[in-house]
């Protein structure tokens, strides 16, 4: 395989083409058949020109990409970033460069460089044979050396060049704090030329700052600004320099906050740094899950836990405590000793992991069935994608100990995760349990293994600590709640998930250890909104006034499985056995070889224990839920929504179990085909332990506020004897992770991990690894002023998908240019996105045309597969498109272009991908970093960013492209939530009463029972009351009285409700013979009923605004 500078040449390649064909030149003197004004895109300046002068080459302006005029556009979507107040495009006069000093410094150069065009007529030779005048335009190349002397003027001086005077540089200086100076340089163009004239442009400007002997003067910002942000100390070794003034600024290398050189860059490049989750002295293989799964290796398995935890102190201690910035006092008290406190906090709660390993021997063997599972799901996934391609391979093969391709090892930072958390799982009773742990590492880092280590571990540890004298049942019921906020996301992690459920069931089934891991299956059960999986089973049954309705639903299962998690094998229909009287879909795999077939010859065949839907599940209590996190508005409508949190208390023989306060279960009588089903009376099970949430960055707005109100009821639910269950998040981009954690879990401690040392590139378990050692992601910024955003897009998308066309032609790259074959292309919103799906039908493909016959080049790239990636794609079909984004450019199918909105910024991992155009700088940082961060996971990347001059938010970006790619995490916001502020309160706080209500009190779950709110004591509607008020204490204090006030109120009003004539129901379709307490937040409601969410996703369709005047 190539190595990877190789596919950095092919991608440094790309960028030159693109370079060469937006700015120019081809060559120092160069000769254009076409007008240069329209050849190049960026790069020039036009005369300065009084602002009231009329000009007939002036474009109208376009700044957004759509064309479509008919189209709803959304008020407000755009905010901050409203394109300013113009009506014309028109070239920028002048460009510059802003830079610090010391105020000591006197002298420094200033190289302008630029090319001038000369048109002239030449005679040519036509296809006629005849005589033809042809305009040639002829570059000839300008150069010069300002000289400044700053002690010459006090702020500003203009500087005319003396090869053309007309070519001013500007230059002002203002003084700093301490010593330093803030100097910015312009280049403008005074030239009188009329603008339609060609020979007043400038061309390819460029302005360089140095000193008159090369040396280091430039300093950096951090050091000239007086006050230092908190954060900014991560990333002293990546400074900002300088900043560009319509256009961007890039500089030499950095050394103690000085550099040589800052000069503009019309298409800046900056290079991100990949990052290594291996540690030094350890092998790859150094944490085998094989070995650390024996029983007979615990000594040796504890003494390498002992060697990561020792190397972790002896860092702390070396790179940290002994670090020279500690001998600075006021670096110590504000920064330094937070910062150690933190490491050596996650030092002792990782020892505390290996002691409770070592010492209780339930939780060491918890331990090894995690290992064991965790080498079991590598095993099957490895195997799953050759059988699942259809080469003939014995699944025996990838579990054999003697082949080193089978061994799977944790990295250091997943192992170190799993112990940091032992103890809350272990020790329920402890403190550590009410610790909210966040996993915080960068996107595609193995987040997602570390998480399900631990899953495993809960999981065996539950069913390890049953007894027939514990209150609850341990074997069995939901442990782990895993929640995702996209549908992307569930498609693609799931499978892993699945898969980790599939190697636990298949250890818990093995002779060797039944029945000790529990006699129950290890299950997952798909807990996603209607549109994805059917709610009941009566929608799979045929209707005839709906004929069509259970063949869709039925569709919608088919669609939720689509490979066999064991073999890999694709499932038709046929594999799907659905049975609506025993409430079951039974899945198995067409595939003799695989656990799961259906026609199993020895004992009986085994399902795969996946559930899809939600009556199945609330009867199974599957292990695992996965689920979208919208999903839990369902609680306050359906009582069987207390099964899932081991709420139950009856098992019927033929659908499962019964949720306490579920209606009267129907006495299934003896069929045909079933014997008469039996009702038992069953003890709980133990509510889940563990809740996961994954990319938390999306908990924000809106959604976190109705997310963090419900977690009330989820966190109590979870509840038994006064133990909380055990909170687990994760995410690679977040600021200010506690005060969301607290909004949103009524936690009052937040523990990040790994926790930051002193540089942004090394907190032990995650290292950075140099770009000159390791090529990783290369950011490239376009900003075009003078033109519109649509031909800045065609034309950069054109030279891009041509010039990887003309590589994959050549020998020496045609091995490396797959990655780059693909283009991705982001867009803030569908709006924007569909006018780039037009250009791709026409405007482009003419473009690269075009661009053939410009460079003389032998073939030109036809773009046959151009695909979307959006919300308005079914769910079910999204598993293909990744699959087809899968195919290399060799493949007959491959595709060429992708556009997609931010659905894909997160969860989208398909490695192959190598580069994706960005159209305008997303609104959240988070976002920009999650969506980019799809690009150049197993090759080197490419982003270019498309900047809409005409955008503030964006220009300023573009301005400061080199300083924000370097800085890229500290630029991400704050996120905010706000569950009991006053709006948030109208819409969900009777919710929660009404869930809370109905789940804890059996008298009140049905749905009739809504009329008997007056039977219940104050001291049970206190309870209630008192639970919710405990959690607004914590997140929001202030609103205590006003909540409490508040649901005394809809209580008075549901008493006064029950004791009318009409019988309350909680909801009922028609008003005609009942009063209904609840109607659906998306309906009409009468004025006594309440508006309640279905989904989180609910938003307003209409905000009203009320103008009041003083009487």
């Amino acid at each position: 395989m190539a190595d990877r500078f190789k596919y950095a040449e092919v991608r440094q390649k790309i960028i030159d083409a693109i370079r060469t064909d937006l700015i120019g030149p081809l060559s120092p003197e160069e000769v254009l058949d076409e007008n240069p004004r329209f050849a190049y895109l960026v790069g020039m300046l036009e005369p300065q020109r009084d602002e009231n002068a009329p000009d007939e080459n002036e474009q109208e302006i376009d700044t957004d990409i759509d064309y479509g005029k008919d189209e709803d556009f959304t008020a407000g979507e755009d905010d901050d970033n409203e394109p300013i107040s113009t009506t014309k495009f028109q070239l920028p006069s002048s460009l510059g460069i802003s830079f610090y000093v010391e105020s000591s410094l006197d002298r420094i150069c200033l190289d302008v460089s630029w090319g001038d065009y000369v048109s002239s007529i030449e005679k040519v030779i036509g296809k006629d044979e005849k005589e033809h005048n042809r305009t040639v335009y002829r570059r000839v190349p300008e150069s010069e050396t300002v000289r400044v002397k700053f002690s010459d003027f006090r702020r500003t001086k203009d500087y005319q060049l003396a090869q053309d005077s007309n070519i001013h540089v500007h230059v002002s200086r203002i003084p700093l704090k301490d010593g330093y100076s803030l100097v910015t340089a312009y280049v403008v163009n005074k030239r009188s030329n009329p603008s339609n004239d060609i020979e007043g442009l400038m061309f390819q400007v460029g302005i360089k700052a140095h000193a008159e002997d090369g040396s280091a003067v430039f300093i950096a910002e951090h050091i000239c600004r007086h006050v230092l942000a908190t954060d900014e100390f991560y990333f002293e070794q990546r400074p900002i320099m300088g900043r560009g003034r319509g256009c961007a600024a890039v500089w030499g290398k950095t050394g103690n906050g000085h550099t040589d050189y800052v000069e503009s860059a019309f298409i800046p490049e900056y290079e991100y740094p990949g990052v290594s989750a291996a540690l030094k002295g350890f092998s790859p293989t150094y944490f085998s899950t094989r070995q650390m799964a024996a029983k007979g290796r615990k000594s040796e398995t504890i003494l390498k836990l002992n060697t990561l935890a020792d190397s972790y102190e002896k860092w702390i201690d070396d790179t940290l405590a002994r670090s020279f910035r500690m001998n600075d006092p006021k670096f110590a008290e504000r920064i330094g000793n937070t910062v150690i406190g933190h490491c050596r906090d996650a030092l002792r709660r990782i020892r505390e992991g290996i002691q409770i390993i070592e010492t209780d021997d339930i939780s060491f063997e918890a331990f090894r069935f995690m290992n064991r599972v965790i080498f079991m799901q590598n095993s099957i996934k490895n195997y799953s994608k050759k059988h699942g391609k259809g080469i003939e391979c014995n699944f025996k093969d990838f579990v054999n100990p003697m082949n080193p391709k089978n061994e799977f090892a944790w990295r250091p930072f997943q192992i170190a995760f799993i112990l940091m958390n032992l103890k809350g799982i272990v020790h329920p009773e402890d403190s550590e349990r009410d610790v909210v742990d966040l996993l915080y590492f960068p996107t595609g880092g193995g987040k997602t293994e570390a998480y399900l280590g631990l899953m495993a571990f809960t999981i065996a540890n539950r069913r390890l600590r049953a007894s027939e004298s514990d209150k609850y049942n341990r074997d069995g019921g939901v442990t782990i709640i895993l929640r995702y906020t996209l549908r992307l996301l569930t498609t693609q992690q799931r499978d892993r998930i699945t898969k980790m459920v599939v190697a636990a069931e298949n250890v818990r089934r093995d002779p060797r250890n039944y029945p000790r891991y529990g006699t129950e299956p290890i299950s997952i059960g798909f807990w996603v909104g209607g549109s994805v999986t059917p709610n009941r089973f009566d929608d799979l049954k045929g209707n005839p006034e709906r004929p069509y309705q259970a063949g869709n639903q039925k569709n919608l299962l088919y669609k939720q499985l689509l490979t066999c998690p064991f073999c890999g094998k694709p499932l038709t229909k046929e594999e799907f056995y659905i049975d609506s009287d025993r409430k079951s879909v039974e899945i198995y795999c067409s595939d003799e070889h695989c656990m799961f077939y259906k026609y199993a010859k020895t004992g009986e065949r085994i399902p795969i224990p996946v559930y899809l839907v939600d009556e199945e599940i609330y009867a199974k209590c599957p292990t695992i839920i996965l689920s979208t996190v919208d999903k839990f508005a369902r609680l306050p409508w359906d009582v069987s929504t207390n099964a899932l949190f081991g709420r139950i208390d009856r098992k019927c023989s033929r659908d499962g179990y019964v949720a306490i306060g579920a209606e009267q279960h129907p006495k299934h009588r003896r069929t045909s085909g079933l014997p008469a089903a039996e009702i038992t009376q069953v003890k709980p099970f133990l509510p889940p332990e563990l809740i996961i949430q994954d990319e938390l960055h999306l908990i924000t707005g809106p959604l976190g506020t109705v997310y963090g109100a419900y977690e009330t009821i989820i966190e109590d639910m979870c509840t038994h004897d006064g133990i909380k269950p055990k909170y687990v998040v994760s995410t690679a981009t977040i600021k200010n992770a506690d005060n969301q954690a607290k909004c949103l879990y009524a936690r009052k401690t937040t523990k990040q991990f790994p926790p930051n040392g002193f540089e942004i590139g090394d907190s032990f378990f995650i290292r950075e690894i140099p770009v000159e050692e390791d090529p990783f992601r290369k950011y490239v910024g376009i900003c075009a002023p003078g033109q519109s955003v649509k031909t800045a897009l065609l034309r950069t998308y054109a030279i891009i998908l041509q010039a990887v066309y003309t590589y994959s032609l050549q020998d020496e790259y045609k091995d490396v240019i797959d990655p780059y074959y693909t283009l991705i292309g982001y867009f803030n919103s569908i709006r924007e996105l569909g006018g780039a799906v037009r250009l791709l039908q026409d405007d482009i493909p003419a473009r690269i045309k075009r661009i053939q016959k410009r460079y003389h080049l032998e073939k030109r790239r036809y773009l046959n597969k151009n695909d979307e990636i959006t919300s308005r794609m079914s769910s079910w079909k999204i598993p293909g498109k990744l699959n087809q984004l899968e195919l290399p450019y060799t493949a007959k199918d491959h595709m060429d272009t992708a556009v997609a909105t931010n659905m894909i910024a997160v969860g989208m991992d398909v490695d192959r991908l190598g580069l994706m155009a960005v159209s305008g700088q997303p609104k959240q940082n988070s976002e920009y970093i999650q969506a980019t961060s799809r690009i150049g996971r197993a090759h080197p990347g490419l982003v270019v960013t498309l900047y809409n001059a005409y955008r503030p938010r964006d220009l300023s970006h573009y301005e400061n492209f080199t300083g924000y790619h370097a800085q890229l995490y500290r630029f991400v916001e704050g996120t905010t939530a706000t569950p009991f502020s006053a709006r948030a309160r109208d819409r969900v706080l009777h919710a929660l009463v009404i869930s809370a209500i109905r789940l804890l009190y059996p008298e009140m779950a049905d749905n009739k029972d809504a009329v008997a709110i007056n039977s219940l004591s104050q001291n049970q509607i206190d309870a209630v009351k008192e639970m919710i008020l405990e959690r607004v204490k914590i997140v929001k204090p202030s609103a205590r009285a006003d909540a409490s006030e508040e649901i005394d109120k809809f209580i008075d009003e549901w008493k006064l409700l029950a004791s009318q004539d009409k019988p309350l129901r909680y909801y009922v379709v028609g008003t005609e013979k009942y009063n209904r307490l609840m109607n659906g937040y998306e309906q009409p409601h009468i004025e006594n009923e309440k508006p309640t969410l279905r989904s989180m996703r609910d938003v307003e369709s209409a905000a009203n605004m009320y103008y009041y005047t003083e009487e």
